[in-house]
């Protein structure tokens, strides 16, 4: 209890430390570039393009209820944008910041929350492409909108535990970093996120679906954004996931605390 309670105050009083080294992130991604920011729309709304082509153009896809198939897709790819991106670049966080890392007074363990600071506001951006293109297809303002913070939180006490875990141990083998984006492009496919749950994935195959973090997330701004679901509809899931959290970050920052002496010797 009081190791958990200092951490809090830790974090706290390293608030200044994570805001500034979140916005150096992503100052740094588009030095020298013209159009900064606009780069990080770019890529999301050209895949948006290209699977909107794909599936609604040449497939005719459609949601549930015959919902457009850019608006389901559109409220899964968002979610999912935050969590691979947050993952993937939070694994090579204490190999990035190897330059603070070997510094005594430095508290590496607060790199995760820079990573999910940079990428939220990434994400702030993005949602609101995704909620004008909802706006513009007919889609109404509702109360449930307000349940996303909810499931952003949720989705980021997933990631701290996974980006503790992976970034202590990529600084031993760095191959686990590359190995991250092939792991993340099969977890893509086996999320809804193209297609639908319950009509494509056989009833044997269900589990897959319901032990799958994020696709409790996603399911969860769908409903929020679209279906005008209550987040309490799948009671025993948001347990699981929160239960498959605390474990996480137990595992992950027990991992982290071990290795952690020894980063300066390895970097």
């Amino acid at each position: 209890m009081n190791s958990a309670i200092n951490f809090l105050v830790g974090l706290y009083r390293g608030r200044r430390t994570i805001r500034a080294l979140a916005r150096r992130d992503v100052l740094s991604r588009y030095s020298g570039t013209v159009f900064r920011g606009a780069w990080e729309l770019a890529n999301p709304a050209l895949t948006l393009l290209v699977f909107w082509f794909v599936f609604s153009v040449a497939f005719k896809a459609k949601g549930p209820a015959g919902t457009p198939f850019i608006l389901y897709f559109v409220t899964g790819y968002l979610p999912w944008l935050f969590f691979s991106e947050s993952l993937t670049r939070g694994t090579q966080g204490v190999v990035a910041h190897s330059f603070l890392v070997k510094k005594m007074v430095f508290a590496s363990e607060l790199l995760p929350f820079v990573y999910l600071t940079a990428s939220a506001i990434n994400h702030g951006l993005l949602l609101l492409l995704a909620g004008i293109i909802l706006l513009f297809n007919g889609v109404a303002i509702t109360w449930y909108w307000l349940q996303l913070p909810y499931f952003f939180i949720t989705l980021c006490a997933v990631l701290i535990g996974l980006q503790w875990l992976l970034s202590a141990l990529n600084v031993f083998n760095r191959d686990l970093g590359q190995g991250v984006g092939i792991v993340l492009n099969v977890w893509f496919w086996i999320t809804p996120i193209v297609w639908v749950a319950d009509g494509v994935v056989p009833p044997e195959y269900q589990w897959l679906i319901h032990v799958n973090p994020v696709a409790y997330v996603i399911e969860g701004y769908r409903g929020s954004l679209l279906y005008e679901q209550p987040f309490w509809i799948n009671g025993w899931q948001s347990l699981y996931v929160w239960s498959l959290a605390l474990a996480m970050a137990l595992l992950g920052g027990s991992v982290f605390r071990r290795l952690k002496q020894h980063f300066g010797d390895v970097l």
